[in-house]
């Protein structure tokens, strides 16, 4: 009798510790789906889709520079969701051919088209998402310099070897934002109606999570 005592306290612990477990992890989960705020979802897709980029990425991209704060205005005078100078916006500008309005750098669908297609194309220079978002935060002539020295690898760089701080905490949280998108929103950006019941969406997001972690453990 004391010995199956034993086994059913043990039993006991073991099922209360997973109890803990789901508990807590579906705390995170339902955290970090209160936090994920998203907004644009079509102006995203569309603006995506023409310059055949993620759209988690766009939006883990405005996540972390505006926050999706359309009127969002920088010290250093970066404007709108994807935070571009005018420096970058006119040269985008000239990438994709479209005229340059200096005064609409707030506006969604300008803004997007102007900050995604200039992504793009420092994606396609470098052949490397990494270094694509580290040019779009540190510049190109730094991510040059940093290739020229060999400070980071161009084939297999680490974007925790960035020199520069700023740039290298935007990289790593962009991707890490990028990293729970591809989680929760395989399937894409949640809608409007997604957003509007959290509870619900925490509780489809903390599914997607458990099935990611046995896929990876089995």
């Amino acid at each position: 009798m004391k010995a199956l005592k034993n086994i059913f306290k043990i039993i006991g612990i073991i099922v209360l510790a997973m109890a803990m477990v789901v508990i807590i992890s579906f705390s995170i989960v339902a955290y970090q789906t209160s936090r994920q705020k998203i907004a644009y979802q079509d102006e995203i897709k569309k603006y995506s889709e023409k310059y055949n980029v993620d759209p988690l990425l766009v939006a883990s991209i405005i996540k972390v520079e505006s926050d999706f704060d359309n009127e969002a205005h920088s010290n250093q005078n970066a404007k709108g969701l994807m935070q571009l100078l005018d420096s970058s916006a006119k040269h985008s500008a000239e990438i994709i051919g479209e005229e340059y309005y200096p005064d609409k750098l707030k506006d969604v669908e300008y803004n997007l088209n102007l900050g995604v297609g200039y992504f793009n194309y420092l994606n396609k220079y470098y052949n490397n998402t990494d270094l694509a978002l580290a040019a779009y935060n540190g510049g190109i002539g730094n991510v040059d310099k940093w290739l020229a020295d060999k400070k980071i690898d161009r084939h297999d760089p680490d974007p925790s070897k960035i020199p520069t701080e700023e740039t290298r905490q935007y990289v790593i949280k962009i991707n890490s934002n990028y990293d729970l998108m591809k989680v929760f929103y395989d399937e894409g950006l949640p809608s409007k109606n997604d957003l509007k019941d959290r509870k619900k969406l925490a509780i489809k997001n903390y599914k997607k999570f458990v099935k990611k972690i046995l896929f990876d453990v089995l």
